[in-house]
C-alpha cells in the first residue's frame, strides 16, 4: 500500500530553507526570524485549530525544506504567506537558522499545547485505519526520519482533514505520486475516525504536571562591526519593528494610491466578516484647521464575537485587540500600513488556550486586510 499520509502537512510558513547541509545554526537568530511566522502560527509554532494555521513546531527540517520550496515554486498556493514573508528575499543562513529553531521545539508533553478539537470520530475505528500508516509515520504517529514522513500526532485535526480532502481531489500530490490512490475510497466518516485516533496518539504523551518554559536559545552570531552605521536595506514583505515586536508594518506597493489601499482593505474586511467600526482621517482634519502634516488615517475593523471572547477572558485585553490599522506617511514620503502585533499577548501566561487561538486567528485576518491594502488587491 502506498505510504499513508506521507507529506500530509502542507506548511504555510514564512520562510524557504535553501541549504540544509550547513553545519552550524544560530537558534537565537532562528527565533527572531520566526516572529513573522508567529503572527499566524503562534510564537512557538503551535498553530491554531482550523484549516489555515497548522502546527509547525517539531517538524523535521528536511520536511520543511520540501514543503516550503513548493510554495516558492508555486506548486502550493498561499498568496498571504508569500506576500507577508517576502519568501524570495530571505538569506540562506537565516532560513537555515529558522528551520533548526522550529525543529527544536518539542511541545508534546505540555498540557498547554494539547490538541483540542470538536470534530466527530471514533478513535477505536480510526486505530484500525491507521495500521497501514504506521510503516511510515510510526506506531505513535510521531513520524520516522528514515521514511521521510512527518509527525501527525500533534497536528490540528481540521488541518489534517483539509489536507486529505485535497489529496482526494488531486489538488495536492500525496507521496510524490500523481497516481497515488491511498485516500480515494475514504469517506468523510473514515477520515473523522482516523483523525480521532491520531489526536489520541498526540495527547498520550501529555504530562499533566509538566510546566512549559520558553526554550533556551543558543547565543546569536556576533554582530559585524562597521566603521559607520549604514541605512537599513529595503526589505520585502512584512516588517516587524524593534520596539519589542509590538508593531507590524508593510509599505504600499508602487502604483497603489491611498484610496486604492483603503478600498482594498474595506473589501477584504467584508470578505472576512469584519466590520469597519471606525475611521479617522486625522491628517485631513488637521489640514482643515490649517496644520501642515504628513498623511495619517486610522481604520478600525472588528468581529464582535472575537472581541467578546478576549474581553470575557480578561478585560485588560480590550486594550490589545489588533483591530486598528493605520495608514501613515513617513519622512521620506513613503506610505505604510501598520498594526499591533499580538506576539506579546499570545505569549502571555494570562491567556487560556481558546483565547490564544482567537488571538492568532484575529492576527491572521488583520494581516490579510493589511496585505490587501498594501497590494491594492483583494
Amino acid at each position: 500500500m502506498k505510504r499513508c499520509l506521507t507529506y500530509l502537512l502542507a506548511i504555510p510558513l514564512a520562510l524557504l530553507l535553501a541549504n540544509s547541509a550547513q553545519a552550524s545554526v544560530d537558534l537565537a537568530n532562528g527565533e527572531r526570524i520566526n516572529r513573522n511566522c508567529a503572527l499566524c502560527h503562534g510564537i512557538y509554532g503551535q498553530g491554531t485549530p482550523g484549516r489555515l494555521s497548522p502546527r509547525l513546531a517539531g517538524l523535521p527540517k528536511e520536511y520543511l525544506v520540501k514543503a516550503t520550496k513548493e510554495y516558492v515554486e508555486g506548486k502550493r498556493i498561499n498568496p498571504l504567506m508569500v506576500e507577508v514573508a517576502g519568501l524570495h528575499h530571505i538569506s540562506d543562513r537565516d532560513l537555515h537558522d529558522w528551520a533548526a529553531y522550529m525543529e527544536s521545539l518539542d511541545l508534546a508533553i505540555y498540557p498547554r499545547f494539547a490538541i483540542q478539537h470538536n470534530m466527530p470520530g471514533n478513535p477505536a475505528v480510526g486505530e484500525r485505519l491507521f495500521r497501514d500508516c504506521r510503516i511510515c509515520h510510526g506506531r505513535d504517529g510521531f513520524g520516522r526520519d528514515d521514511k521521510d514522513a512527518p509527525p501527525l500526532a500533534l497536528q490540528h485535526g481540521e488541518y489534517l482533514f483539509q489536507s486529505i480532502k485535497m489529496f482526494q481531489a488531486k489538488v495536492r500530490i500525496h507521496d510524490d505520486d500523481p497516481n497515488d490512490d491511498t485516500f480515494d475510497h475514504f469517506s468523510d466518516r473514515d477520515l473523522f475516525d482516523l483523525i480521532a485516533h491520531i489526536r489520541v496518539l498526540g495527547n498520550q504523551r501529555v504530562d499533566r504536571s509538566a510546566r512549559f518554559e520558553p526554550p533556551r536559545l543558543l547565543p546569536s552570531r556576533p554582530a559585524q562591526v562597521a566603521a559607520a552605521p549604514a541605512p537599513p536595506a529595503p526589505q520585502a514583505g512584512l516588517q516587524i519593528t524593534d520596539i519589542t515586536q509590538t508593531v507590524a508594518q508593510m509599505e504600499l506597493k508602487p502604483g497603489v494610491s491611498i484610496e486604492d489601499a483603503i478600498s482594498a482593505m474595506e473589501s477584504k474586511a467584508i470578505e472576512l466578516n469584519l466590520r469597519l467600526v471606525g475611521e479617522q482621517r486625522i491628517s485631513q482634519e488637521l489640514e482643515a484647521r490649517g496644520v501642515e502634516t504628513p498623511y495619517l488615517s486610522i481604520f478600525q475593523f472588528c468581529n464582535p464575537m472575537d472581541a467578546h471572547v478576549m474581553v470575557v477572558a480578561n478585560p485588560i485585553f480590550s486594550s490589545y485587540m489588533p483591530c486598528r490599522i493605520s495608514l501613515v506617511e513617513d519622512p521620506q514620503g513613503k506610505m505604510w500600513l501598520m498594526m499591533l502585533n499580538l506576539d506579546m499577548l499570545i505569549n502571555s501566561e494570562l491567556l487560556p488556550p481558546q483565547v490564544v487561538d482567537t488571538a492568532i486567528r484575529v492576527n491572521q485576518q488583520m494581516l490579510e486586510v493589511m496585505v490587501a491594502g498594501a497590494s491594492g488587491e483583494f
